[in-house]
């Protein structure tokens, strides 16, 4: 690198440096400390919620590509929609640096290629896919949460031994299970022997400046403590008395399912619905009814979404509008809290829609119907953590008489809305469906 003055040789050697000059971005200590440990063949980052790990390695894979010719730099994120969240990231970072636009040919949702022979690639998590490419450079992002992990890195491992490239992965915890978890050990062990691998832990939340600690107790009102210690005190925590165990869940998971908007004729769909009470979001699950070949169902979701502090006449406007696009063949909402009048007014939008009172041997019942769907496999959900999390959380525990029981504490704090609407959604499709005989041969 003769002939470089000593700002641009830091600028081609130091992420931070080129960070700092060409975006006025100024990382946050933990945040740089990753970034000058770029040339680290492995680095495992084990973090809590909301502190900016996503934004910072892909801010240092714009670096890598913007500033090194011939680097194929790839990110994989559990599911397509949150592959584009580090690639927006990019896309915002690079509008801000006017000097690069001659040097960018192409960019879109999935790829920046540059005229120095370099790409970032953020691409979801399918090893299919990603054995077409060699890459320089590799991040995991949420990699607690990969659904088919060993196929992902039976696909990956062969590049990097080629590249000699360098691994970086990123998680907030999910139990102590998958690759996360392993890497997690195995980087936690090396690092005192190896100087190439290192393992970060960035937890609490409240490492980052912007979080405070009355923050996190406002989170924490909102969440299980479960759910509090794993997403923002980032611990492993074992799985006891879960009802539905992680194990179960994901063999079910189809991370290539989005949304269906519009149905096409002779297509069954039916919606479950968890009307919002006090602190909880409304949250609607639609299936679709699928024959399989061995004239089983299959369910598949193919709608899920929450509404947060809206007016329970705007809810029943917006399902309307839905029933005319995915026409109910049945329709199941918790009538609890809510009263007997939203009901009636949800059947004039919906006709085929009934109230279902929660009481615990209803949650029994629909639990347990859903549980045996999971057992056969014949559910299919999209790789939303969100989802995931809440059919994850429901713990139970038996009673003296041998009765079970789920657990109610943190009553008013969880979180469980998607998966008594995923509930009450298989329980609708498992009903005999309508059918209208005709009168006359």
């Amino acid at each position: 690198m003769k002939g470089l003055s000593p700002t641009r040789f830091l600028e081609l050697t130091d992420p931070v440096t080129w960070l700092t000059q060409n975006t006025g971005w100024i990382p946050f200590p933990y945040e740089a400390q990753i970034l000058q440990d770029h040339n680290l063949r492995l680095r495992v980052i084990h973090k809590s919620r909301q502190i900016g790990v996503t934004t910072t390695i892909s801010h240092e894979a714009a670096w890598r590509a913007a500033t090194t010719p011939n680097r194929l730099v790839l990110i994989v994120s559990p599911s397509l929609r949150q592959s584009k969240v580090p690639m927006d990231t990019i896309h915002a970072l690079l509008d801000t640096i006017p000097k690069l636009d001659h040097q960018i040919i192409r960019k879109n949702s999935t790829e920046i290629a540059f005229r120095n022979r370099s790409r970032i690639l953020s691409l979801p998590n399918n090893p299919d896919r990603l054995r077409a490419y060699s890459a320089t450079d590799i991040y995991l992002d949420e990699a607690a949460h990969f659904l088919n992990d060993e196929p992902v890195m039976r696909a990956i491992q062969p590049m990097l031994i080629a590249t000699q490239g360098s691994l970086t992965i990123i998680s907030t915890p999910f139990g102590k299970r998958g690759l996360f978890w392993d890497y997690y050990q195995r980087a936690t062990n090396m690092q005192s022997l190896d100087a190439t691998v290192r393992a970060y832990d960035l937890c609490p939340s409240t490492i980052s400046p912007l979080i405070t600690t009355a923050d996190l107790e406002r989170e924490k009102q909102m969440l299980t403590d479960f759910e509090f210690r794993q997403e923002y005190l980032g611990e492993f925590l074992e799985e006891v008395d879960v009802y539905f165990p992680i194990d179960l869940i994901t063999p079910c998971v189809n991370p290539a399912l989005e949304s269906l908007d519009r149905a096409q004729p002779g297509k069954s769909f039916f919606y479950g619905i968890d009307f919002a009470k006090q602190r909880d979001e409304t949250a609607v699950i639609i299936l679709e009814k699928v024959k399989q070949l061995n004239g089983s169902n299959k369910l598949i979701v193919r709608q899920w979404f929450t509404w947060a502090r809206m007016d329970y006449t705007d809810q029943i406007g917006r399902l309307s509008q839905l029933h005319k696009k995915l026409r109910c063949q049945k329709c199941k909402a918790d009538q609890s809290g809510v009263g007997e009048a939203i009901i009636e007014n949800l059947t004039q939008a919906i006709p085929t829609a009934e109230g279902t009172v929660f009481s615990a041997p209803t949650k029994i019942e629909l639990a347990g119907r859903l549980r045996t769907v999971f057992e056969q496999k014949r559910l299919e959900i999209p790789n939303d953590p969100k989802l995931i999390m809440q059919i994850n959380s429901l713990r139970y525990e038996i009673s003296k008489s041998g009765n079970l029981l789920f657990k109610a504490e943190d009553k008013d704090r969880v979180h469980d809305d998607y998966l008594w609407a995923l509930a009450l959604a298989v329980s609708a499709a498992s009903e005999p469906e309508l059918v209208i005989q005709p009168l006359f041969d």
